[in-house]
């Protein structure tokens, strides 16, 4: 009876549009970034892969794939309407997506200390329900303002530089992810719930595209781009424009 009057009561599904780029940047070999969009789920994700070889990138395909094993079709529509029910279930797939990549870590030498970033976000009606690990990032534009969601999971670090002739070793900063899949959580992934006002546009990215790009520049291109095409293409080619240093992903919807 609960779910039938969810149905009845829940609105019809706001209008999107969505346009997901990545891009291997200028500098590494490979792209260990993933992201996929489910128009029928409602559901969008974005990885990041850490590790050496190959084995970001096997990271961040297998926890997008776990990920949505877990929130197949039928679970998302038992759970549409419930923003607890929602927060829980998302929680949990996080955590089945993480033990899916540290078994297989276990399983192969090769995969050893893998991980990845992940940012997932469904929509429900008008609700943007987000849920992340990492420095993956969700922005949302409206209004006429950019609003960052999501909180970076990093830590400053110092790493040596290589000392110059004659000159003591200096340190540089460096941001070092604290939580990220394939590895235990210290803490529950992050979650939020925000309401969504007309001609809201959302960005879901991986740190090769804001680490390049400042804040001022992705305000402007999410909310000037007349398609999420145009805006998730010229977020890649600012990204490259800037030295491409990473993995570039960029995940737009107009909602």
């Amino acid at each position: 009876m609960f779910n039938f009057l969810k149905r009845i009561l829940n609105p019809s599904p706001r209008p999107i549009t969505f346009f997901g780029r990545t891009d291997t940047g200028r500098v590494r070999k490979h792209n260990e970034d993933s992201f996929t969009s489910l128009r029928n789920r409602r559901l969008f994700v974005v990885a990041d892969g850490m590790g050496g070889h190959n084995a970001g990138e096997v990271a961040s395909r297998l926890a997008i794939e776990s990920l949505l094993d877990y929130l197949h079709d039928e679970r998302i529509k038992q759970m549409r309407g419930d923003d607890n029910e929602i927060r829980h279930t998302l929680l949990k797939a996080f955590n089945y997506a993480n033990d899916t990549v540290m078994a297989n870590a276990a399983r192969d030498p090769a995969h050893s200390g893998m991980g990845c970033t992940l940012v997932a976000c469904l929509l429900d009606g008008d609700t943007l329900h987000t849920c992340h690990v990492g420095d993956a990032r969700c922005y949302i534009a409206q209004e006429g303002r950019l609003t960052q969601i999501t909180t970076d999971h990093t830590s400053v670090a110092f790493v040596p530089r290589k000392a110059e002739p004659e000159a003591e070793e200096q340190q540089k900063a460096r941001n070092v992810v604290t939580r990220a899949m394939g590895f235990p959580f210290p803490q529950d992934p992050e979650y939020h719930k925000n309401i969504l006002g007309p001609g809201a546009r959302i960005l879901l990215c991986s740190d090769g595209l804001w680490n390049m790009v400042d804040f001022v520049r992705l305000e402007q291109i999410l909310l000037n781009a007349a398609s999420p095409e145009e805006a998730s293409q010229t977020l890649v080619n600012a990204a490259n424009e800037e030295g491409g240093r990473d993995n570039i992903t960029a995940l737009v919807i107009f909602a």
